[in-house]
């Protein structure tokens, strides 16, 4: 039944607006008699309390209460196990005025299935066993990327060399921002071959972009060697520059000269793309190009 009643809640809050996740910030924890949580869950609840500035969220109701209240402190949500005891397992603190580091302290809750920390100002990264549960579909995690990914930026450009009108070059950033640019053909005669540049602006998901960057990580990206190609001529270049802790890699392929696990990235990251509802169109005479005095050098 709580699972009912956690979609249920879910699916009201997207209704009502697209960047809300989760239950609402003015929805408080279930009101539930005084029964104790684990003493290390008790105290990552503290920990994460101090570390963030509690004092100054916008709702810390019944927060460092004594000990058996727990499970009616705001944003806290208990449930009994099989066992008869009782643990946290959600968490909603979203746009509550959290700051400061993410706290090891998350790593404490083993029974979470909900975690809501999404419109905070935190930094660092979440425990990388919270990060494992999320990517095995075990937990629910609504959060910025930054939070989840190393990874601030992945730049992907396409582009056939015998064709014109043929390039593409999709933008994704850790912050949420997205772009992409099209070489369009503009056809105003039969013999035109003028081009054009439909830019286009939107945003992808946080949670989005670190499944993405995770999927990066878990097919080899990172160890892949810079450059794969077949000897032939006129065919396609696709290039992937990913910055990762503040550093760049770039991995060029042509004529599909890569191993599967590329072709596997390019596809994920053209189907990111596909499914954004790009927000804002419009014209340059020339598409940007990257810096090739910044490609980094071999690895």
């Amino acid at each position: 039944m709580k699972r009912i009643a956690l979609a249920l809640g879910l699916t009201a809050t997207l209704i009502g607006g697209f960047t809300c996740y989760g239950q609402s910030e003015e929805r408080t924890s279930r009101s539930s008699p005084a029964v104790g949580i684990p003493p290390q869950e008790r105290q990552a609840l503290m920990d994460l309390y101090e570390a963030t500035d509690g004092n100054h969220w916008k709702n810390h109701d019944g927060w460092l209460g004594p000990a058996g209240t727990e499970c009616n402190w705001y944003g806290v949500t208990c449930d009994p196990s099989f066992q008869g005891s009782t643990f946290v397992y959600s968490l909603n603190l979203e746009r509550n005025g959290l700051q400061g580091n993410i706290t090891k302290a998350f790593a404490q809750f083993d029974h979470l299935e909900t975690l809501y920390i999404l419109g905070n100002r935190l930094s660092g990264m979440l425990p990388l066993p919270l990060i494992q549960r999320w990517l095995s579909g075990s937990l629910q995690i609504v959060a910025e990327a930054s939070l989840l990914t190393e990874v601030s930026e992945i730049d992907y450009e396409f582009s056939a060399s015998a064709l014109l009108c043929a390039r593409r070059q999709i933008v994704f950033r850790a912050d949420s921002r997205a772009e992409i640019f099209d070489e369009r053909c503009r056809k105003s005669t039969p013999g035109d071959r003028a081009t054009f540049c439909e830019a286009k602006e939107g945003h992808i998901l946080g949670p989005e972009f670190a499944m993405l960057a995770w999927l990066l990580e878990k097919r080899g990206f990172f160890s892949l060697h810079a450059n794969y190609e077949i000897n032939i001529t006129d065919s396609v270049f696709v290039s992937t520059r990913v910055t990762r802790g503040g550093k760049s890699y770039e991995v060029v392929e042509y004529a599909g000269g890569g191993p599967f696990e590329l072709w596997e990235i390019h596809h994920a990251i053209e189907g990111v793309a596909a499914s954004i509802e790009w927000e804002k169109t419009k014209k340059l005479s020339k598409c940007p190009r990257w810096d090739d005095s910044s490609t980094p050098p071999p690895r």
